[in-house]
C-alpha cells in the first residue's frame, strides 16, 4: 500500500482472507481484516470509524491468545490511525507508542520505524510544544540508523516544526532532503503527500511554492485512486490558491475536498470550511461566511490540533471584521494567538498579533 498500488493490495488481501477463512485460522484472518481496514481508510470506503474501532476491540483478544506481537502491533497501529482521523493527536500517540513497543517485541524494526513516523506527525500537528516536539523527532530520527524511508518522513515533520519557529531556510533544506530520498526509493504514496510543504510555504508567505508541490501531489494521489490524503491535499491547495487571489478555483477545490472527505476526518472538515468562509466574504456573503466559520471553530474544538484550532479562529476573526464586529474579531484573534503560543508556533503567533494590532487601530 505504501507504494500506492491500492488495487493490487486489495486483490492480495481478498485472497488472503479467503485462504484464512478456509483454513479456520482466526489469527491470520484477523491480520487480514486489520490490513483491509487500513486500505478502506485510504480509499474512504467507510463514512465513520466506528466499525474499524469495533474490529480493533475484537481482534486484540485474538492476537493476545496467540501471543502475536505482530498482530497486536498492527491492531494498535490501526487504533492510532482512527484516533488520528478524529484529530486526537495525544490519544493517537499513546496507541502508536504501544504499537511501536509490540513491533520491537516482534523484532520488526521496519514497522516500528513506520509507526514512529506517525508519532512524528503527531508532534507536528498535536499539542506537544514545538521545542519539545523537535527534540522528540530528532531522537526518533536517530533510531532509524540509515533506514531512509522513515528518515524522509521524519524530515518532513521536522521541516514543519522548524518553520513554526521561523527557520524557513532550514525547513526547505529538510524538505529537499526528504524529497531526494523519496525519489531515490520510488515511494510514490509517501512522496505525494505534500502537506508539510504546504505548512512551511504558507507560514513563509509563499503560497505559489505551496501550490506547486501540492498540485503535483494532488495529481499523483488522484491517479492512485487514493481519497483520504487527496481530500486534505485539496483543502491545502484551496488555501494556497485563495491566498493568490484565484477565488473561483479555490472554491472548486473546497467542493472537491468536501465531497471526498469523510465526516469523521475532522482536520479536513475544518480546513475546507475555513477557506470557503473566506471566499464567501470576498463575495460579500458575510452571513453564510460567519455560519461556516463558526462551524469550523466548533468542530476544531473537539481536536487537540492546536494550529488548526488557531487557524479556524483567525478565519472567524476575518469574517467578523468584514461584518464590522471588531470587538468579537479581536477576541477571536487573541484566542488564536494564545493557541499558537501554546504550540510554540512563533510564525503563526506573529502573524496573528499583527492582525490584532490592526484591529486595535479600527
Amino acid at each position: 500500500m505504501e507504494a500506492g498500488k491500492l488495487a493490487e493490495a486489495e486483490a492480495i488481501l481478498t485472497e488472503g482472507g479467503q485462504l484464512a477463512r478456509s483454513a479456520e485460522d482466526e489469527r491470520a484472518e484477523s491480520r487480514v481484516l486489520v490490513q483491509q481496514q487500513f486500505l478502506e481508510l485510504l480509499r474512504l470506503e467507510k463514512e465513520g470509524t466506528e466499525e474499524a474501532a469495533q474490529l480493533v476491540e475484537r481482534v486484540i483478544p485474538v492476537f493476545e491468545r496467540h501471543n502475536d506481537h505482530e498482530g497486536l502491533c498492527r491492531a494498535r497501529r490501526l487504533q492510532g490511525t482512527l484516533l488520528w482521523i478524529e484529530a486526537r493527536a495525544a490519544a493517537a500517540t499513546e496507541a502508536w507508542e504501544q504499537a511501536a513497543a509490540y513491533a520491537r517485541q516482534a523484532g520488526n524494526e521496519s514497522e516500528r520505524s513506520e509507526i514512529l513516523c506517525w508519532v512524528g506527525s503527531s508532534m507536528l500537528f498535536g499539542p506537544v510544544p514545538v521545542s519539545e516536539a523537535i527534540r522528540r523527532c530528532e531522537r526518533m530520527r536517530a533510531e532509524f540508523a540509515g533506514n531512509l524511508a522513515p528518515e524522509a518522513e521524519m524530515l518532513r515533520s521536522l521541516a514543519g516544526l522548524h518553520a513554526m519557529e521561523g527557520r524557513f531556510d532550514l525547513a526547505r533544506l529538510l524538505l529537499a532532503n526528504s524529497d531526494h530520498i523519496f525519489e531515490e526509493l520510488g515511494q510514490t504514496l509517501n512522496s505525494a503527500i505534500s502537506h508539510a510543504v504546504a505548512i512551511v510555504e504558507l507560514l513563509a508567505g509563499d503560497p505559489a511554492a505551496a501550490e506547486k508541490s501540492l498540485r503535483s501531489g494532488y495529481e499523483a494521489l488522484e491517479e492512485m485512486g487514493e481519497r483520504a490524503y487527496l481530500s486534505t491535499t485539496a483543502a491545502y491547495l484551496a488555501q494556497a490558491i485563495f491566498a493568490q487571489g484565484r477565488h473561483e478555483e479555490a472554491e472548486q477545490l473546497t467542493e472537491r475536498s468536501e465531497k471526498l472527505s469523510a465526516n469523521c476526518d475532522l482536520a479536513t472538515q475544518v480546513m475546507w470550511r475555513g477557506v470557503r468562509a473566506q471566499i464567501l466574504v470576498s463575495r460579500g456573503e458575510t452571513g453564510p461566511a460567519e455560519r461556516l466559520a463558526q462551524e469550523a471553530v466548533e468542530l476544531a474544538e473537539r481536536s487537540d490540533f492546536l494550529n488548526h484550532r488557531a487557524d479556524t479562529l483567525m478565519d472567524l476573526a476575518q469574517v467578523l471584521q468584514a461584518r464590522h464586529q471588531f470587538d468579537q474579531s479581536a477576541e477571536a484573534t487573541a484566542q488564536a494567538v494564545a493557541l499558537y503560543e501554546e504550540k510554540g508556533n512563533v510564525a503563526g503567533a506573529a502573524k496573528a498579533r499583527g492582525s490584532l494590532a490592526t484591529l486595535a487601530q479600527v
